[in-house]
């Protein structure tokens, strides 16, 4: 080879590699997509579990993890309604983790017994054969990403405080196609009080762990067993006593549930925390 050549060689490699070390401008570079977390519909995932259940924490870890990234769009709400070996039995029970209330919306479901299940704003699952509950906890994630996916038709302003054990919510729910404002079904909201940070038994596979933290726990119904007949557009003001002396206020939220009477399914929910609003 040339010397002349040579040189024009390294030139062009020396000149190849000064622009490829050149900083790329902040507005070329690539940037991850962030999850969009203001769009699609929120999901009320009711995950029904047990002291005894040694999938439960397994199936709490995996859906907590995926809702994760979708923010207050997404509400979990751990439900032990069982007092059969894998549920919730009374000397397993030292916080009163179990609930008679949740035991009623278990019976609901017709489940045969089985723990984990979880319902995704309780609309029939075609991965369940039409059932409002999903018994396979690796299914979780999807089933709550194609509900977070729905068109978004309602929105909830929730307020919550609490004195002397006394809560005090007042909720607005309005249709956000504002035609829709008087063609909406039968609405009712709940309103339930749950608590999370509550240390107490847990059965593993390898054993039980006496202080494992249990949370988004189903406490009690601020409103009734299925809540009130709902007009969109209305003020609801409602004022409950927290029934339980091992609940703490402070770690304790309020979710408001709009859903159809009628169907059973979720439109809308919506989560605020107690502390803070005192």
């Amino acid at each position: 080879m040339k010397l002349s050549t040579r040189y024009t060689i390294l030139s062009a490699l020396a000149l190849i590699l000064m622009y490829s070390c050149k900083p790329m401008p902040e507005s070329e570079r690539l940037i991850p997509n962030e999850m969009e977390t203001s769009k699609g519909r929120s999901v009320l995932i009711e995950d029904y579990s047990g002291v005894g259940c040694v999938n439960c924490p397994i199936a709490a870890k995996i859906i907590t993890e995926a809702a994760t990234p979708h923010g207050d769009k997404v509400i979990i709400v751990a439900l032990h309604g069982s007092k059969t070996s894998i549920g919730t039995r009374p000397k397993e029970d030292p916080k009163g983790l179990y609930s008679p209330e949740a035991a009623t919306y278990l019976d609901r479901l017709h489940s045969s017994g089985s723990l984990p299940i979880a319902t995704f704003n309780r609309r029939p699952l075609a991965s369940s054969g039409g059932k409002s509950y999903s018994d396979s906890y690796p299914q979780w994630p999807a089933e709550m990403q194609a509900v977070r996916e729905l068109t978004q038709l309602y929105q909830i302003d929730l307020q919550v405080s609490e004195s002397d054990r006394n809560i005090t919510t007042h909720c607005t729910a309005t249709a956000l196609d504002p035609s829709a404002q008087g063609s909406a079904p039968e609405l009712y909201l709940q309103l339930w009080l749950i608590e999370d940070d509550i240390v107490a038994p847990q059965h593993f596979t390898e054993g039980t762990e006496s202080a494992y933290h249990h949370n988004h726990i189903f406490r009690q119904t601020l409103n009734g067993i299925d809540g009130e007949p709902y007009e969109l557009g209305k003020s609801y003001d409602k004022t409950s006593a927290i029934e339980r002396e091992v609940i703490e206020p402070n770690h304790c939220s309020v979710v408001a549930i709009l859903y159809d009477h009628k169907s059973g399914e979720v439109y809308e929910v919506a989560k605020t925390p107690l502390k803070g609003n005192n």
